[in-house]
């Protein structure tokens, strides 16, 4: 059942990672994205909007939960009426973000540690929300929604997690 979750974010991670050019680099809006409500986080636990790992210029940097790792190089393109970002390292954590062509609403996030643990926060099906800012070219993502542990079987998705993405896009 986990792996098939899984199926569609991966095969977007890894179609979009290495995907940069004309159509990647620095978007044009600035503010507040929005986002469906957050009702996957119970009331009164605030979700982090801060990450410590310094992301790199044209990477990213990753928190989910309390633990946090920075990602030397993502790629960003717009497909169809989206705008996505994703990268990895190898071996390590794979970042995969997908917002509408205006770049102000998330549509989809994911974020995969090498150790097994990740949240896969998707609109089309409901599972979990996020927001995005933009300040210049670097934009975070902050939201919530189901975590998994592939190397747990009693961990299945049922409790959510937070999550931050801060990255920029190579120019």
């Amino acid at each position: 059942m986990k792996a098939s979750l899984l199926a569609g974010p991966a095969v977007l991670a890894l179609l979009l990672s290495g995907c940069t050019g004309g159509a990647g680099g620095a978007p044009s809006p600035v503010g507040q994205g929005t986002g469906e409500a957050n009702a996957d986080v119970p009331a009164g636990q605030a979700l982090p909007t801060e990450i410590t790992t310094e992301a790199p210029q044209g990477g990213a940097a990753v928190r989910l939960g309390d633990t946090e790792e920075a990602i030397t190089k993502v790629g960003c393109t717009q497909v169809n009426d989206n705008w996505s970002m994703s990268g990895s390292n190898e071996g390590g954590a794979k970042v995969a973000v997908t917002t509408t062509g205006d770049k102000q609403t998330v549509v989809s996030a994911s974020v995969v540690f090498d150790d097994g643990k990740l949240v896969d926060m998707d609109t089309a099906r409901d599972l979990g929300s996020a927001t995005i800012t933009w300040d210049g070219d670097w934009f975070t993502v902050v939201g919530s929604g189901p975590f998994y542990d592939l190397m747990d079987p009693a961990v299945t998705g049922q409790d959510p997690v937070n999550f931050v993405v801060k990255a920029s896009c190579p120019a």
